[in-house]
């Protein structure tokens, strides 16, 4: 089959797959289209559609051979994940149009120092604005290891994931001290403030690690 007969569909599949290799694994793109001008249209395509899974498969084998080094492109969906909400959440706490920036004594007073359990939520928000700076921080340092493939210090790293850590036992002891059962933190946010950001920041200090050494030898397997 001629390069001019070759599908459109075909061609992407195969630009794609090569496009999502691993660089290191650059002659199996070249070996990948030599091979794809020797087969009928309808092959081809099944040939480019294995190739692309494969290729996806290699992005993902430092995933399966038991370690936690994946690709920076990949590791962006990990970053948006781990701090985009937190970052949101973040800006609305501080920033929002009820946002901490926007107290003054008068409301601080009128609203939470003379209502039932008021002294704890301002307590929480003012912890947020330290404890959740995990949020932004993280993001930036996050982004800054996809594009350019710098990961984060250990001493960062620990005061960042302490931080939150701290925020959510300090909550805690001060519910029950103050018995304010009634404005505790539902698990789904506590999951997205605090878990999840944590977790972005033990792996970004686990990138930081030198890399060991890999076996070099892998098959392609697109049948």
């Amino acid at each position: 089959m001629s390069r001019g007969s070759t599908s459109w569909l075909t061609l992407a599949l195969l630009a794609v797959a090569r496009r999502v290799l691993p660089r290191e694994r650059g002659q199996w793109g070249d070996a990948m289209q030599a091979e794809l001008f020797h087969l009928s249209p309808a092959a081809a395509r099944r040939w480019a559609f294995g190739c692309l899974v494969a290729a996806i498969k290699q992005r993902f084998s430092p995933m399966q051979t038991g370690t936690f080094r994946i690709n920076r492109w990949i590791m962006l969906i990990e970053v948006l994940g781990c701090f985009g909400f937190a970052t949101l959440a973040y800006y609305e706490f501080i920033f929002g149009p009820s946002g901490l920036v926007r107290l003054n004594g008068e409301i601080i007073d009128k609203v939470f120092l003379n209502s039932p359990g008021g002294t704890y939520i301002l307590g929480l928000w003012f912890g947020f604005a330290i404890g959740g700076l995990v949020g932004p921080i993280g993001l930036w340092f996050g982004l800054r290891y996809v594009l350019l493939n710098r990961a984060l210090t250990r001493r960062v790293g620990i005061v960042l994931v302490a931080a939150p850590i701290l925020q959510s036992v300090g909550g805690a002891v001060s519910a029950i001290w103050m018995d304010t059962g009634d404005y505790s933190t539902s698990l789904g946010i506590f999951v997205l403030l605090t878990v999840l950001p944590i977790v972005g920041i033990l792996h970004l200090m686990y990138l930081a690690k030198p890399v060991a050494s890999a076996p070099t030898d892998a098959r392609l397997a697109v049948g």
